[in-house]
């Protein structure tokens, strides 16, 4: 288990890396997540996920962050890391605003490069009406007294093509929206990819924190991902139906039971 989330550390700098977030202070980062990373023997390996995510609105101030993803990447130790994430969140650096939107990015260490949604070249939209492009806001927003409202997204590699597909539903079965090329990763090119899935709180050190998922913690009325399925190379998909290693401090996380679990908590606590 320990191997699991061995390379944490660097893998949340690289996703700081991406992050507008600036200024003068610290930046502190809260994980609630569960991680799955392939056996040194090779006898499981994936390239997917999918999950159901409850989504959820705040008031935040520039220089607080919160949401929901999944990450896929593909190397603990630099100059090798790549990077995919995709999700929700709310982040007024990057989109002066504080309403929920519908996100996903890339990143190469190697490199140095990577992007926020559609911000520089990467993703490639597919052909189609899809309505839902990275970067919008995802409106309505669930309410903790009445109506969940739900995304569904899945981050996969195309076993024809090596491109990694992002996969967006809402209220309803995910579809591919677009992709980013096989071209701009070195390590996620070839290789089975460690999966991170849950919630995520950035804040400056002069801010107090912000709320995780719906704001409250587990168990009742908490945000949750549900529905998880890995997938293989082939692209077949396979539930979830055991717990995996997680990580978690200042916000709780509940066990993966039947393919979900909760997780989150309210803001200016940690």
């Amino acid at each position: 288990m320990e191997k699991v989330f061995s390379g944490y550390a660097l893998f949340f700098v690289l996703f700081l890396t991406g992050s507008t977030i600036g200024g003068c202070f610290p930046t502190v980062e809260e994980l609630a997540v569960h991680g799955w990373i392939p056996p040194d023997d090779g006898a499981t390996e994936y390239y997917g996920l999918e999950a159901t995510m409850d989504v959820y609105g705040f008031n935040l101030e520039h220089g607080q962050q919160t949401g929901g993803f999944i990450w896929i990447y593909n190397s603990d130790e630099t100059p090798a890391a790549n990077v995919i994430h995709a999700g929700w969140n709310v982040d007024p650096e990057s989109y002066n605003d504080s309403q929920t939107h519908f996100t996903t990015s890339w990143f190469v260490e190697e490199s140095k490069k990577g992007c926020l949604d559609m911000r520089c070249p990467g993703f490639q939209r597919t052909g189609g009406s899809h309505p839902f492009v990275p970067g919008q806001v995802i409106n309505p927003v669930s309410s903790n007294s009445s109506r969940k409202q739900y995304i569904t997204v899945r981050v996969s590699k195309d076993q024809n093509s090596g491109d990694w597909e992002i996969y967006f539903g809402f209220d309803g079965k995910a579809k591919v929206i677009g992709y980013y090329p096989r071209s701009l990763f070195t390590s996620l090119s070839n290789k089975p990819v460690n999966i991170v899935f849950g919630g995520f709180a950035l804040w400056k050190e002069h801010k107090p924190s912000p709320p995780m998922g719906s704001g409250i913690a587990p168990p009742k009325n908490a945000a949750s991902f549900s529905n998880l399925k890995f997938f293989d190379a082939a692209g077949n998909a396979h539930p979830i139906d055991h717990d995996l290693a997680h990580v978690s401090d200042c916000y709780p996380v509940t066990d993966v039971r039947d393919g979900m679990f909760s997780y989150g908590g309210p803001g200016n606590v940690c």
